[in-house]
């Protein structure tokens, strides 16, 4: 390509936008836009970090009470003067009370960019012998990742609503020149119709992408900081939202090489923007939750009652007798709660949970298969809706995607039955039920916080090349469909 054409087209064209203020209308919105979004993001960060500090304040602060207790009761010979059910001695009741530790998912920075489910699945859970506790979430289970349009994020602002301000900057690049009447003067220079249109429609991306990142990463800079620039995800992040940007641009391109009018092109591409990030995805949505059912909560709490109950029908109750038919764990009185008893029921917890832990197992494996086959179905289709590919790939890179959270979730569950193994032998002899020391308190197994941000970097070359290959079509049959135009 002649490089004086170039520098010619590039001066057209920056006149043109500056004669119309296009440049400066668009850097308006683009500043909004994601200064809003920028904000949005590093706000919900910013509240998990701060919880996640609170966390680790009231872990001390717990920690530090029942050692305290503990050696006050030490120092009175072994006598507390409260309720029994409180004396933290007693591997049972601390399991329940002072000793149940925080599970925490550490926020990626990147986070900032793309919400994803952050704010839907559990980024932290206080686990206990017996169940992981997150109060927060109490509604129906559900696929999140399906609801694509979510909050203004972003990834929102990049997937759904740039697209829209790249249509309006190009959806008359051609068109333009007939309704003008210099369509004439095109063709009578020394230059193809079809290479000033590529050139002009090229130079657009450029000072579209340019403009964008100029403003992201000094917005991303001021309220995160730098350290997220030397990171892998960052720059696929980048790479990953130029090429999306491409794909727009070189979309628009080829609609123009159709010699359509302005107003035909501009509907043409709002169809394809609805068809593709705004229809295809709430028909997955709405698809894929019929043909893969997400089993209901009551239907995974019905599972694990059904196995308790199952188990103390026979083997529960013979261990129940055997249990409280001891003169030590006896209940003569309902107001009179023994030693004896306090080790009664921790017997009678550790063994049920065991139980009810395997039935939870297999209803989980339900669960998350449902969502496996929806997750693989997503995949199937995501080079009929860009939107969706880039969707998947931001949230992955963003640490906010719902592998990530179930790779968490499953952490979790193996740091419970390491809690498990840490109490149930204090809990389940009667030379060890009433012995818990300062030492155990400070040997209680803790959760180390980090970072869920792994993604799949051969599905990200993939999405890479696609786009690639996508935008080279796309500019290939535009440049040939002007190429025959001009005959």
């Amino acid at each position: 390509m002649n490089l004086s054409i170039t520098r010619v087209v590039l001066a057209l064209e920056l006149k043109i936008l500056s004669r119309n203020k296009v440049l400066i209308a668009l850097f308006g919105i683009m500043l909004a836009m994601l200064l809003s979004a920028l904000w949005i993001g590093n706000s919900m960060y910013r509240k998990q970090e701060q919880t996640i500090g609170k966390i680790k304040v009231h872990e001390a602060e717990m920690l530090d009470s029942l050692k305290t207790r503990i050696r006050r009761i030490e120092a009175n010979h072994m006598i507390h003067p409260g309720f029994i059910w409180d004396d933290p001695t007693f591997a049972y009741n601390t399991a329940r009370n002072e000793g149940p530790k925080f599970a925490v998912k550490q926020p990626f920075v990147l986070q900032a960019l793309t919400i994803g489910q952050s704010d839907i699945q559990p980024f932290y859970y206080k686990v206990y012998i017996n169940k992981k506790q997150y109060l927060t979430y109490e509604g129906e289970i559900d696929n999140s990742l399906l609801q694509f349009i979510g909050n203004f994020d972003f990834a929102f602002v990049v997937i759904y609503l740039f697209p829209l301000l790249i249509i309006v900057f190009t959806y008359n690049v051609l068109s333009s020149e007939k309704e003008q009447g210099t369509w004439v003067l095109l063709k009578t220079s020394n230059q193809s119709i079809a290479t000033v249109i590529r050139l002009r429609v090229l130079i657009r991306y450029l000072l579209f992408t340019s403009v964008f990142w100029l403003l992201v990463l000094p917005i991303m800079t001021g309220l995160l900081g730098s350290d997220f620039l030397w990171t892998s995800n960052w720059w696929w992040t980048f790479s990953l939202v130029s090429m999306y940007f491409g794909f727009w641009f070189a979309l628009s391109f080829w609609v123009n090489s159709f010699s359509m009018t302005s107003t035909v092109n501009a509907m043409v591409l709002i169809f394809l923007w609805l068809f593709t990030g705004i229809l295809i995805p709430n028909v997955l949505q709405i698809g894929l939750t019929q043909a893969y059912p997400i089993p209901s909560r009551v239907s995974l709490t019905n599972e694990e009652r059904k196995a308790v109950n199952k188990y103390f029908e026979k083997d529960g109750q013979l261990l129940t007798r055997e249990v409280f038919s001891s003169p030590r764990t006896l209940i003569r009185q309902a107001s009179i709660v023994t030693p004896g008893m306090v080790y009664g029921y921790g017997v009678i917890v550790y063994k049920s949970q065991e139980i009810k832990d395997a039935a939870t197992e297999v209803a989980e494996q339900k669960l998350y298969g449902q969502i496996e086959k929806q997750q693989s179905a997503i995949k199937a289709f995501q080079l009929i809706s860009p939107a969706l590919m880039m969707q998947e790939e931001l949230s992955a890179l963003s640490g906010t995607h719902w592998h990530q959270f179930n790779t968490f979730s499953r952490d979790v569950d193996e740091f419970r039955k390491r809690t498990q193994q840490f109490y149930y032998p204090k809990m389940a002899h009667e030379s060890t039920y009433r012995t818990f020391t300062v030492k155990d308190a400070e040997a209680i197994p803790t959760f180390s916080p980090k970072q869920y941000r792994n993604y799949n970097r051969d599905q990200v070359w993939k999405s890479f090349l696609s786009y690639m290959v996508i935008i080279g079509i796309l500019g290939w049959v535009g440049y040939r469909k002007l190429l025959n135009a001009e005959r």
